[in-house]
């Protein structure tokens, strides 16, 4: 399938989809078609950021059934919703650092979860002391529930998935209300349901600010940021790891399977034949687990290579202090674990299009650049200076007191800047959608089928 023909193919899954949706007067089966909706453009990087207009028509016909809710006066709490809760990954603990600061800042929190957390992320929320609830399965009873609740609250944090369109239609009665929703923007590559409705979309990154700014309608926004865990290098590096941690010294990378593209992709697995191979280099992967890609390395290679699956955060951040330098995933890359490696003052390597994070001057515009760099850090060590300066800007301006401040600052209606220059920095918008064209790859939702004869 050609690009072309993947383009248009995908254009007609979306006409397909949205005229079922219009043609739909079974509000459960019109939330499902939605959330169908929100899926196929979230999962397949399609070109189409948001649809302000399925939101709204969607709207029009669940707002008989919400209209004798009422708001509650002068409400304190501030109210966070996630869709999912995960014990990897960095969307999960940038909503609970953020609502954990608050907490102790004295301010009434409590966190909604719109589908499912795991068992020890709900237990991390209750022994916080944080008020934690749950809703009825997915449709009208739901979007009910969460409306009456949102009504309660004094403002509403988003960290949804961008397919949730039941937690995007109760944020929308809110500002209908008068209470102000702000929507977490984690998937800025993404098609998501929300930004359109929020009082402001806050940003993690300059990529994800440019990118809201240049293909959604957002009513305003203001930067957040990605907030670096809350560590101690000394006390991180004296845990007992067992056989987890390589022999020192090593290099370390976290991430998924879909970061590197290991079933797609082999730059990656050529930037470890050359370090662990050539280089003799040991490298700690965290995250992917045992893949195919990893047995076509060389056997030199395979023996300085040691690769984890999903591994608990403290220890995940136990094995980055211990580490040498830090790799970021690539072909996509950024995120909580570039954060937390500045924050820990590690070297950092990587090659990828710039996410628009502070320190992007770390990527490499190319692999021999980046065998380059990796080269002369193994012969020379690291730039202290530069490593220095990147862990006291993450200790200032990326710590979770700061951007707690900067969320504060947005609910009493000032929209913070992003606090570094990111103009000299090469941001490509479409990168990411451009590369998803030109694979194969296509996820099709099951309550339909296209003809491609």
């Amino acid at each position: 399938m050609t690009s072309d023909q993947k383009h248009l193919l995908i254009k007609k899954i979306d006409a397909t989809l949205m005229q079922a949706m219009l043609e739909s007067i079974n509000i459960p089966q019109l939330l499902k078609i939605a959330q169908q909706y929100g899926h196929f453009h979230w999962f397949n990087l399609t070109d189409r950021w948001e649809n302000k207009a399925v939101e709204n028509h969607i709207f029009k016909l669940v707002l008989p059934h919400l209209e004798n809710l009422t708001r509650a006066k002068n409400p304190t709490k501030v109210t966070h919703v996630m869709s999912e809760g995960h014990n990897t990954g960095g969307h999960t603990p940038l909503c609970l650092n953020i609502v954990k600061e608050q907490k102790s800042r004295g301010r009434e929190v409590e966190i909604f979860i719109t589908k499912r957390a795991t068992q020890k992320v709900i237990e991390e929320i209750k022994q916080s002391g944080i008020t934690l609830k749950s809703f009825p399965d997915d449709g009208l009873p739901k979007l009910l529930e969460l409306s009456k609740q949102f009504l309660q609250s004094k403002a509403i944090v988003l960290h949804i998935n961008p397919n949730d369109i039941i937690a995007t239609l109760a944020a929308m009665l809110a500002e209908r209300n008068g209470i102000p929703c702000f929507f977490v923007n984690h998937a800025n590559i993404h098609f998501s349901y929300g930004p359109a409705q929020c009082s402001a979309v806050l940003e993690i990154t300059a990529a994800s600010w440019l990118s809201t700014a240049k293909y959604r309608t957002p009513k305003s926004q203001s930067f957040l940021g990605i907030p670096a865990a809350t560590v101690d290098r000394t006390t991180l590096t004296a845990l007992n790891l067992g056989d987890l941690k390589p022999d020192h010294p090593y290099f370390v990378s976290v991430g998924t399977k879909n970061k590197y593209r290991l079933n797609s992709d082999t730059q990656f697995i050529d930037f470890v034949e050359f370090l662990c191979g050539q280089k003799k280099q040991k490298l700690l992967i965290v995250g992917p687990g045992d893949a195919p890609s990893f047995q076509t390395l060389s056997e030199a290679a395979r023996k300085n290579l040691t690769v984890l699956g999903p591994t608990e955060r403290q220890t995940t951040l136990a094995l980055m202090a211990n580490a040498i330098a830090y790799i970021d995933s690539f072909p996509e890359g950024g995120g909580s674990s570039v954060v937390n490696a500045m924050s820990l003052g590690l070297p950092i390597f990587g090659h990828r299009i710039s996410e628009g994070m502070y320190g992007d001057e770390f990527l490499s515009p190319s692999m021999e650049d980046l065998f380059e760099r990796v080269s002369h850090f193994i012969e020379n060590g690291p730039d202290t200076a530069v490593v220095q300066e990147r862990s006291d800007f993450i200790h200032e301006h990326m710590s979770i007191q700061a951007c707690v401040d900067r969320l504060e600052s947005t609910i009493d209606g000032e929209n913070c800047p992003i606090p570094f220059d990111y103009s000299k920095f090469d941001m490509d918008l479409d990168f990411h959608h451009r590369a998803w064209l030109q694979t194969d790859n296509l996820i099709v939702p099951p309550i339909i089928k296209i003809n491609q004869a």
